[in-house]
């Protein structure tokens, strides 16, 4: 019992000392907590209006617009991403001192190489501090404060992953990914086109006073005969319909090949302001020669090329996303 309690009593100055000496490093020459080159947090997350993101390479901005956030001025950004980097901003919490035996090597390698981090609200600088890439260690995050060389391993309580990898700094992770998304009622006409074989492209029409009208866009001619519950149903399918990514692995001399060749489908939706948003799909070449059977395959059967309101850049597009769109006139028969 007397052992216990002795070492008891030491765990407990030991425990005390540590706290001292943290509080010690912390502080300034009176004494008090020096937030000014730890405190990497932004209260009132809610109030930012941009962040900007800068790496040696290349800079990130996310800006509030009309209340929507946009990145690098050109795309409207995925909001749950936008929200889940403020929150984290908020959480921001000191794990620990870097070393003294390797502060000086990783504040150098912060400002070198590491990514600056710009927080503003309204047109205020409420935070800059540098953050370690993920390639610098895949264990930890670093930050630093910018006017400071006093570095820190931070962290996001309950947070599982490496806390670098929030802060991201390619445009094609932040924007919105969204190529229809519509409540059925504010569709005016969807009109699908397949240009190779044109006797299965149509045209639905919604008068938004309980009826529909179906179109034969080769003989330009609407049809009497038509089931009207498929017509209703097929406006529901234009919700949460996204790309899955940008094309990277391509040249420029292949990507305009492909704007250039005889799309699969071009399906046109306008809603009802009479604003168009445009997709045109290509049929995109299989990376395999046969499929799990010996068949040959003739182009790619899970993704396919497309661009979206004649933007000139390539996406890849799912087909078991977009399959529920590719419908032929005689579907509604």
């Amino acid at each position: 019992m007397h052992n216990n309690m002795k070492n008891l009593k030491l765990y407990l100055i030991l425990a005390v000392l540590i706290i001292i000496a943290g509080i010690f490093y912390f502080s300034n020459n009176k004494g008090t907590l020096n937030l000014r080159v730890a405190d990497f947090s932004v209260d009132q997350y809610q109030d930012i209006t941009k962040i900007e993101i800068i790496s040696p390479q290349e800079k990130l901005k996310l800006e509030l617009t009309n209340n929507q956030w946009k990145v690098n001025d050109k795309y409207w950004a995925t909001e749950k991403y936008v929200k889940n980097l403020l929150l984290a901003l908020n959480r921001l919490t000191i794990l620990s001192p870097v070393s003294k035996a390797e502060k000086e090597q990783v504040a150098s390698i912060l400002k070198a190489d590491g990514m600056l981090v710009k927080v503003y609200k309204n047109r205020r600088t409420v935070k800059e501090f540098y953050v370690s890439k993920p390639s610098m260690n895949q264990e930890k995050t670093y930050m630093m404060m910018k006017k400071s060389s006093e570095p820190f391993i931070v962290s996001i309580p309950a947070f599982r992953g490496l806390l670098a990898d929030l802060f991201i700094t390619d445009e094609n992770y932040w924007r919105n990914k969204t190529i229809f998304d519509y409540e059925p009622q504010n569709i005016k006409s969807i009109r699908v086109e397949y240009p190779e074989e044109q006797i299965k492209s149509f045209q639905v029409n919604n008068y938004n006073d309980g009826t529909f009208a179906v179109q034969n866009l080769v003989e330009t001619k609407f049809i009497e005969d038509f089931d009207v519950e498929k017509v209703a149903r097929y406006f529901t399918y234009y919700q949460r319909i996204v790309f899955e990514d940008v094309v990277r692995d391509l040249s420029q001399g292949k990507i305009d090949s492909v704007l250039k060749a005889t799309p699969y489908c071009i399906i046109t939706v306008k809603d009802d302001s009479d604003e168009e948003n445009k997709i045109t799909i290509y049929r995109k070449p299989s990376e395999k020669k046969y499929d799990e059977f010996g068949q040959e395959l003739k182009f790619d059967y899970d993704r396919a090329y497309a661009s979206f309101n004649q933007n000139k850049e390539l996406i890849i597009i799912q087909y078991y996303i977009f399959d529920p769109l590719f419908k032929e006139i005689d579907y509604f028969r």
